[in-house]
């Protein structure tokens, strides 16, 4: 009995390790090649999607296309994600993204909301923290800093420039997924995920390691002179 038992234990795990592989392949050939062509980095962006943890995306210039959001929409709605996405920012960037998206169709197939930054800022760090705990994914605008710093710490000197990105990161331990645009090429850079472990001592220093580092990848995009 105790054999049997242990066979049917084993029969029962397998399956999930198959599911488990055939996911990631499928969300990896979602990507076009249009995508790539539009895109750096894309595999760093399947790694986060193939994973159950939420994360973020910390958006360093204003999409007004919204490529990056419509590309994770897209690839969430195709493999059948549980997660969601969601775009932080401030009520009059919201609005011209809100603009942006013209039919009923894509307002539809883009399943993504809105999360105005500008309302209570206690009810929207909960919020923030409340999404990112069940995985889903909050696609952070570079204004949204400027308009909001969640309540994690009171203020200081030391992150006085922090990223909210950053804050929400070392909270609820996950990762971030820095993007830019690369000038020269056209293309968004989706940089390697930043994770929250990687850093070390009391809360305040690394809130403030974590933004720096993520500026330096958007100095890394600057043309030397």
């Amino acid at each position: 009995m105790g054999k049997l038992s242990f066979l049917l234990a084993e029969d029962y795990i397998k399956p999930k390790i198959y599911f488990k592989s055939k996911q990631v392949e499928t969300v990896s050939s979602i990507f076009t090649s249009e995508d790539h062509d539009n895109f750096f980095g894309l595999e760093h962006l399947n790694q986060l999607l193939c994973s159950s943890k939420g994360f973020i995306v910390n958006a360093f210039q204003i999409d007004y296309y919204q490529s990056l959001p419509r590309l994770i929409a897209r690839t969430l709605k195709k493999s059948y994600s549980f997660k969601k996405l969601y775009i932080l920012g401030p009520e009059l960037s919201l609005s011209i993204l809100r603009r942006s998206t013209k039919s009923l169709y894509e307002k539809q197939f883009l399943d993504y909301e809105y999360i105005n930054v500008e309302q209570d800022s206690e009810f929207v760090a909960n919020q923030c923290v409340t999404l990112l705990e069940e995985g889903h994914i909050l696609y952070i605008l570079p204004e949204t800093s400027v308009c909001w710093k969640p309540n994690i710490l009171p203020e200081s000197e030391i992150i006085s420039h922090a990223l909210c990105s950053t804050m929400l990161s070392q909270q609820v331990n996950v990762s971030i997924l820095a993007s830019a645009l690369k000038n020269e090429t056209g293309k968004i850079v989706v940089f390697p995920a930043d994770n929250p472990e990687s850093y070390t001592g009391d809360m305040e220093t690394k809130i403030h390691l974590q933004s720096e580092t993520l500026y330096q990848l958007l100095d890394s995009l600057k043309p030397d002179e």
